[in-house]
């Protein structure tokens, strides 16, 4: 069911190797929680109901640092969407804080 992250935000990864490879395994891991609960098989196809699902049900048990790291995936493919106006407003929520270190 899963579509090939790398062919559809590869190119818009300026990060270092690391960082690209964590974005793609995230944006993997996305599209086939979507995928799988809505049998959408491409990131074209999800609105912003399908992406504040994933938020709000599929990383409420990690920790908050994670949940930030989903969120910045996240951002690149609504970025790539060409979303960003419309749904990142409605996108709000804990995840996209940045978890403070003591």
């Amino acid at each position: 069911m899963s579509t090939d992250m790398k062919i559809y935000i590869g190119g818009t990864l300026t990060d270092s190797k690391s960082t690209k490879a964590r974005h793609l395994k995230q944006a993997e891991i996305i599209n086939d929680k979507i995928g799988n609960r809505w049998k959408l098989t491409h990131p074209e196809q999800w609105k912003c109901k399908h992406v504040r699902w994933f938020l709000d049900e599929q990383t409420k048990t990690l920790s908050p640092e994670t949940q930030y790291r989903y969120w910045l995936t996240i951002q690149i493919i609504v970025k790539r969407r060409n979303k960003s106006k419309d749904w990142l407003p409605r996108l709000n929520g804990p995840w996209t804080q940045r978890a403070r270190k003591n």
